[in-house]
């Protein structure tokens, strides 16, 4: 479970250590609350001493259809754009 620091840096899950060959392990309740599964990329960025990891997100893609979008259309828009984070 998650414990707040107390500082702007968020919140702390616990620790990660870097394994012989180079792969670093994302606490798993971290995981499952920003809901990262395999294949989840990141870009890599220092910041002094620092490293940040930052999730690339899939690019949008635009639908277009030639029919008129009926209500229904919108009703789970949010789950379908955003998966249901």
């Amino acid at each position: 479970m998650a414990s707040s620091d107390g500082g702007d840096n968020g919140d702390t899950y616990g620790t990660a250590e870097i394994n012989d060959r180079g792969r670093l392990t994302i606490p798993k309740a971290l995981r499952e609350e920003l809901h990262l599964d395999a294949g989840t990329e990141f870009e890599v960025v220092r910041e002094g001493g620092d490293i940040r990891l930052v999730r690339r997100l899939p690019e949008l893609e635009t639908l277009t259809r030639d029919e008129e979008w009926g209500d229904e259309a919108f009703r789970d828009a949010g789950d379908a754009t955003f998966g249901g984070r």
